[in-house]
């Protein structure tokens, strides 16, 4: 009997080892998703704040200059609201970037992005009115790679001509309600995103950019800078504080 027991031990032993054989090696996407990044450590690669005001007093020179495109960034830029009654759009480009150096992330750049904001209602119009505020949040990547012509913009069809906007959708405060005659509101909140897929190597060839040319623009210095695009009307007061945390992986 003894033998007997022996044999049958190991023969599911060796099932045992047969099946840890099969399943041995690294994880697919299948099993993880994001194969490039996974088991990789996370990096921290800075952090940076911006600030946006719509007012109806006169704002402070500049207003929002100087040009978007400077570095550091316009990190502070104030909107005149000349008129509460009708929609007033605002572009608060460059509001905060981060200079990253070359190599510093292996596959990823991943944004963790939080907004704290305040906006005041006051319809002034003399009757009921749709009051409506809002805006959202797109981050560019600058880097002279992004001159090549190999790289076409997924989002347009279009040379890249040097840099690459990515929009994130859930990055988006709407509100659109009816306010009485002379009715007032205020709302204060704030809203986290963080990237989820982030920005990574694998997303980047599956648009379309060729494979040398992302693995060029990530070993080299690039630029990401935060712009956030709104509207308001029959809004009064409004104030955003953008900030943004850049991680990746090594």
């Amino acid at each position: 009997m003894k033998p007997s027991i022996l044999k049958i031990t190991i023969l599911v032993l060796s099932g045992l080892a047969v099946g840890t054989g099969l399943r041995a090696g690294p994880p697919t996407a299948d099993d993880v998703g994001d194969v490039g990044s996974f088991g990789n450590n996370a990096i921290y690669m800075g952090a940076e704040s911006g600030f946006i005001t719509l007012q109806t007093d006169p704002c402070p020179a500049p207003t929002p200059g100087p040009s978007p495109s400077t570095n550091p960034a316009n990190g502070d830029q104030c909107f005149q609201i000349t008129d509460p009654t009708t929609t007033m759009p605002f572009d608060a480009e460059n509001i905060l970037r981060i200079n990253l150096p070359g190599s510093v992330t292996r596959t990823v750049i991943f944004p963790v992005l939080n907004f704290f904001y305040d906006y005041h209602m006051n319809n002034l119009s003399g009757a009921p009115t749709q009051a409506r505020f809002q805006f959202t949040a797109n981050i560019t990547i600058v880097s002279p790679v992004l001159n090549d012509p190999s790289c076409i913009d997924p989002n347009t069809s279009a040379a890249c001509g040097g840099q690459l906007t990515f929009q994130f959708t859930p990055n988006r405060v709407f509100d659109d309600r009816h306010l009485d005659t002379a009715e007032h509101a205020e709302v204060r909140m704030t809203i986290t995103r963080a990237g989820n897929a982030g920005i990574n190597k694998a997303q980047l060839i599956s648009e379309g950019l060729p494979s040398a040319l992302v693995d060029k623009l990530f070993k080299n210095p690039m630029t990401l800078q935060l712009n956030v695009v709104g509207s308001g009307k029959d809004v009064d007061f409004a104030n955003i504080t953008a900030n943004m945390r850049l991680l990746g992986d090594k």
